[in-house]
């Protein structure tokens, strides 16, 4: 699923015009004099306690909608990719709002997540391809991950249900490669030792 060469870099996203929080140190990054183009993925916001499927935001998931408008401000997106459960869109409501953007709506059908994840996909690639048309996407915990691995990013674990604020920042290149950073951004996540126990595995 990946195209191009891809080149991890633990960037701070300051440099990008967010507010988000560098993950960690700075490590060779692919460099182009190429135009880029930018695609954030994000998780949506912490979910209310309602029952069914398709839960509101909770106060803290509308606290942390506001923090990624504020994190991706500056940023050229012009397009909002998200699945059909609100919490997706609500999570990317302040931006929409302030900036106007597009809403895609790429639903999870009965064909399955990864049938999902591929069409998310696609649709970042179809809007990119007009130059200098960035896209925030906003999934779930268990398409977070693959969905960036499907642009061109590594491949990692799913989020744990616990976490909220990790953010991805891919560039793309004209020459194909890809370069990745992931930080964080509002709220720190609790602390989730089942978590951290499972993202210390191989």
């Amino acid at each position: 699923m990946r195209q191009g060469v891809f080149t991890y870099a633990l960037l701070s996203l300051v440099a990008l015009g967010g507010c988000a929080h560098a993950g960690g140190a700075a490590v060779a990054a692919a460099t182009s004099a190429a135009p880029s183009t930018l695609v954030v993925v994000v998780r949506h916001g912490e979910k209310a306690p309602d029952p069914g499927n398709d839960p509101v935001l909770s106060a803290a998931g509308m606290v942390r909608a506001v923090a990624l408008d504020s994190a991706v401000r500056g940023m050229p997106i012009t397009d909002v990719v998200v699945s059909q459960l609100q919490r997706t869109r609500l999570t990317a409501s302040s931006f929409i709002a302030r900036s106007g953007a597009v809403v895609h709506v790429v639903p999870i059908s009965a064909a399955g997540v990864a049938a999902h994840i591929q069409a998310v996909a696609d649709t970042v690639r179809s809007i990119t391809r007009a130059a200098g048309h960035g896209v925030l996407v906003v999934g779930h915990s268990n398409t977070v991950t693959a969905i960036v691995e499907a642009l061109g990013g590594p491949a990692s674990r799913p989020l744990c249900d616990s976490q909220y604020s990790q953010f991805f920042a891919l560039r793309g290149a004209a020459d194909g490669r890809v370069t990745l950073a992931r930080s964080t951004y509002g709220a720190t996540d609790p602390v989730d030792p089942a978590c951290a126990a499972t993202m210390s595995k191989p």
